[in-house]
């Protein structure tokens, strides 16, 4: 079941967040850009590698010990004339962990390597997530200022109708000024747009880490059907990073519980060492050479002021990820569903305004443009006509945009892919 539901997700999304071949293309090429040179991903990225090379570090056993030292020395130094004179005495000293000690230790590792790579898929989409915001929202001004150039024409062309019938005697003055007026308030907002514009570059480029402002074109954004909300939320559950992350870290405090506890066990020291003997025996021979062999326990007396309350810091830790978990939960779900509802409705609103609302103010308007040109309806009216056409153009790129961010934030929010993004380049 969860396999279909991924399946059934992917296809979707894989259309609904790129658009065109081309702008698919062009969308891709920035989030692999993004994926390799942002500066948040690539410090995650080195953070969780970082972490990997603990793993087997928590596993090896602690340094053995060498000792170079003398024994039964007299204190007159005649290293010669007292047979139980060892000089020197080398010594090696190893310590051997009780059974389990060093899985477990690793184990904590494991779990918190794991946690930083779905930070670093939590980041990852989160850029992601923001690269397709900004391309959508280029999308939005850039055809806003299509529109509105649009306008514009349509505005200079009515001012000479208006110069024209004002000149016979049609129309008054007044029609002359206020098309002059709307003209100059329409290039002020392209001005105002273009700012904008720059704006979303510059912005993109600090997500794709690049000091190179982009200079990139946006004609359509491909809007599809959403999935069920229950399989998002199923998904969601499944695979979101920050959720995982979150579980890692409970995981790492079980095993740290694991660990106080067998650090209470005493661990087991294992020595032996060589002595060199240079006397001499009553028969002239050399003496023997030795050697001596130890076993030792260390003692956890401690244990009420250290081990123990290790166990009880690992508890602790535990459930405030417990806590935190429910909390993630709830709060990400309540979004997911938030940006749900705003990208259903926007999903409904975008035929409405492109099948129904902006064929009838095209149809409203050039009927009267052909009414004004013949003195058969006002110059305000013909203006109002205009103004509503455009700005119903304008209000859909708007509602296309928000919809494609939506589906951004969605696809961040279930955690779509976020398995691409755990330690890779």
């Amino acid at each position: 079941m969860y396999s279909f539901i991924k399946r059934a997700f992917v296809s979707i999304f894989a259309l609904a967040l790129a658009g065109t071949a081309f702008a698919e293309s062009q969308l891709d090429s920035l989030i692999i850009i993004a994926l390799k040179n942002n500066p948040e991903i690539k410090m995650a990225r080195y953070e969780s590698r970082a972490a990997q090379t603990q793993i087997s570090v928590a596993r090896q056993l602690p340094d053995p010990q060498l000792k170079i030292s003398g024994m039964n020395v007299p204190s007159n130094f005649s290293l010669t004339s007292d047979m139980m004179t060892m000089l020197p005495q080398i010594s090696v000293m190893q310590m051997f962990p009780w059974f389990g000690k060093l899985d477990a230790a690793s184990n904590i590792r494991k779990y918190r390597y794991e946690a930083s790579a779905d930070r670093l898929s939590n980041i990852s989409l989160e850029v992601i997530a923001n690269i397709k915001k900004a391309y959508g929202e280029i999308y939005r001004i850039q055809k806003s200022i299509e529109y509105l150039e649009y306008k514009r024409d349509l505005l200079r062309s009515v001012v000479k109708v208006a110069e024209q019938l004002f000149a016979v005697g049609q129309v008054p003055q007044q029609d002359v000024f206020r098309a002059t007026a709307e003209l100059t308030m329409v290039q002020s907002d392209i001005i105002t747009m273009n700012a904008m514009l720059s704006d979303q570059y510059a912005k993109l480029a600090a997500l794709i880490g690049s000091s190179r402002i982009p200079s990139i074109r946006v004609d359509t954004l491909q809007m599809v059907s959403l999935p069920p909300l229950d399989s998002l939320e199923y998904a969601f559950r499944q695979d979101n990073p920050y959720l995982r992350q979150i579980q890692n870290l409970r995981s790492a405090a079980e095993a740290k519980t694991i660990f106080a506890r067998k650090d209470a066990i005493p661990d087991i020291n294992v020595g032996i060492s060589y002595g060199y003997r240079g006397a001499l025996m009553p028969d002239g021979a050399k003496a023997y050479d030795m050697l001596n062999f130890e076993v030792g326990l260390s003692l956890p007396i401690f244990f009420l002021t250290k081990q123990k309350k290790m166990i009880e810091e690992a508890d602790f830790m535990k459930r405030a990820t417990d806590e935190e978990y429910t909390t993630a939960e709830l709060s990400l779900t309540s979004q997911l569903r938030s940006t749900y509802a705003d990208a259903y409705a926007q999903s409904k609103l975008i035929p409405l305004y492109a099948k129904e609302l902006i064929p009838q103010y095209e149809a409203t308007y050039n009927s009267s443009l052909s009414a004004y040109s013949v003195g058969k309806t006002t110059f305000a009216m013909l203006i109002d006509n205009l103004t509503t056409l455009i700005n119903t153009k304008i209000e859909l790129v708007k509602i296309e945009s928000l919809y494609f961010s939506a589906t951004a934030e969605i696809s961040k929010l279930v955690g779509e892919g976020s398995l691409r993004f755990r330690g890779e380049e």
